[in-house]
C-alpha cells in the first residue's frame, strides 16, 4: 500500500437536473487529475433519483473514472425491481468498472425539527431498502469507508466503520446547511481516521484528520474547523493529501482502541427508550408513539 493518497471531495449543488449535475462533474474531474487524485468524491443523489446502475449518467461517470486512472465515488437513489428503491453510494475503480455499493443505513425522513416521523412527502428513505453493514472498500492505497448524510450523525456509525479498517471514511451529504465539524473532527480524534465530507447544497465540504497531523494542503488552520474547507455554497472543490504513513503509525497507538472498555458498553446495542423517562410531555406527533426504533416502514 501507498504512504500517501491524494483525494478530492467535491462540493455540488443540486438543482433537480441529474443531467445538469453530470455535466457539472466533468470539470472537477479534470481538477481532480491536475492536482493527481487517487480518488474524486461526489454528493449523495448526484446522479439521480430512481435509476438503474445501468443508466447512461452512470455510464459516463465509470467512463470518466476510467479516462483519468482514478477512483470515483457518487451517490443515487437506486432502482430495484419494479417499486423498490436503495439510497446508494457507488464505488467505481480505476478502469472503470464498479467496485462495489454502500447502501444508507439510517434514512433522513420526517419534518424538522425532529426529522421524525416520516410523513406525507418526507417518508421514501423509510420505505426504501435500507443498509444492514457497515462496509470498507479495499483501494490500492489504502482501506476506505462511506456514510451518507444522516448516517454521520450516529457515533456508532463511525466507530463500526473505523472498526472495520477503514483509514478514511467519506462522508458524502445530499442536503443543504453545512457540514458539521464537530462531527468530523470528533470521528476522527475518536476512531482515528480522516474524514472527508462533502455537501450538495450546503458549504464547508473539507477534511478532518487526527490532531490535524494526516491532513496537508496549502493555507493556515482554523482552530477546531475542517481544513482544507470550502466555506461558502455553490460548485466547487477541495483537494488534500493523506499521509498514510503517519495515520497507520497513529491507529497502531490509538489510545481509544487500546483503552476501551467493550464491557460497559452494552446499552449501546440494548433497545434503550430514552422517551419513556418523560411521559407528561406529549408526542409532537402522536403516530410516534408506534414507529419508536423503527427506522424502515
Amino acid at each position: 500500500m501507498k504512504d500517501s493518497a491524494k483525494i478530492t471531495m467535491v462540493q455540488l449543488q443540486d438543482n433537480g437536473d441529474p443531467d445538469s449535475a453530470l455535466k457539472r462533474m466533468k470539470p472537477f474531474f479534470d481538477e481532480a487529475k491536475a492536482y493527481g487524485s487517487d480518488l474524486v468524491v461526489f454528493p449523495e443523489y448526484t446522479l439521480g433519483n430512481r435509476i438503474e446502475i445501468t443508466h447512461e449518467r452512470v455510464d459516463q461517470f465509470r467512463a470518466w473514472a476510467r479516462e483519468n486512472r482514478m477512483y470515483a465515488i457518487a451517490g443515487l437513489v437506486e432502482k430495484h425491481g419494479r417499486d423498490q428503491w436503495a439510497t446508494t453510494a457507488l464505488v467505481i475503480d480505476r478502469e472503470g468498472n464498479i467496485l462495489g455499493r454502500y447502501l444508507k443505513s439510517h434514512p433522513a425522513s420526517g419534518p424538522a425539527p425532529h426529522w421524525w416521523p416520516p410523513q406525507n412527502d418526507s417518508d421514501a428513505e423509510a420505505r426504501g431498502i435500507l443498509g444492514n453493514q457497515f462496509k470498507v472498500f479495499h483501494l490500492d492505497f489504502g482501506t476506505i469507508g462511506i456514510l451518507q448524510c444522516y448516517d454521520g450523525y450516529f457515533p456508532e456509525a463511525w466507530g463500526c466503520t473505523s472498526y472495520l479498517g477503514a483509514e478514511t471514511i467519506l462522508w458524502i451529504n445530499g442536503r443543504d446547511g453545512a457540514v458539521e465539524d464537530a462531527n468530523c473532527i470528533f470521528a476522527a480524534q475518536a476512531y482515528g481516521c480522516v474524514v472527508g465530507a462533502n455537501i450538495s447544497n450546503g458549504r464547508n465540504t473539507g477534511f478532518a484528520g487526527p490532531w490535524s497531523n494526516a491532513v496537508s494542503a496549502e493555507g493556515e488552520r482554523e482552530e477546531a474547523r475542517l481544513f482544507p474547507r470550502i466555506a461558502e455554497p455553490g460548485d466547487a472543490c477541495v483537494h488534500a493529501t493523506i499521509d498514510l504513513k503517519w495515520l497507520r503509525w497513529h491507529r497502531k497507538h490509538l489510545r481509544t482502541m487500546h483503552q476501551r472498555r467493550p464491557e460497559m458498553y452494552g446499552l449501546l446495542t440494548q433497545d434503550v427508550r430514552m422517551w419513556q423517562d418523560y411521559p407528561t410531555i406529549p408526542w409532537d406527533y402522536p403516530e410516534c408513539a408506534d414507529l419508536v426504533n423503527k427506522s424502515q416502514l
